[in-house]
């Protein structure tokens, strides 16, 4: 028995989640990695946006695309029995 039969006797209302959907991971790995600053360089500020150095405004930003990402991938892809596509 594998594990996708094991959370289809867990939950057997739901028909489609998201992380069967393989595209959907490689735009988290983006903003993940968007949303880390490591690439910019040690000591860097560049200018302020919105009172920010560049680097944190460029996190804060992808953090709230990751959020929005979420809610879309949720909504669109996240289906249960009885539920309109």
């Amino acid at each position: 028995m594998g594990s996708e039969d094991s959370a289809r006797e867990t939950y057997p209302e739901l028909i489609s989640e998201p992380r069967k959907v393989g595209w959907i991971w490689w735009v988290y790995l983006f903003l993940y990695a968007v949303a880390i600053p490591w690439y910019w360089p040690a000591g860097y500020r560049g200018p302020l946006v919105a009172g920010f150095p560049l680097w944190v405004a460029v996190s804060l930003t992808a953090i709230l695309v990751l959020a929005i990402w979420t809610v879309w991938v949720i909504q669109r892809f996240w289906r249960g029995v009885g539920e309109d596509a």
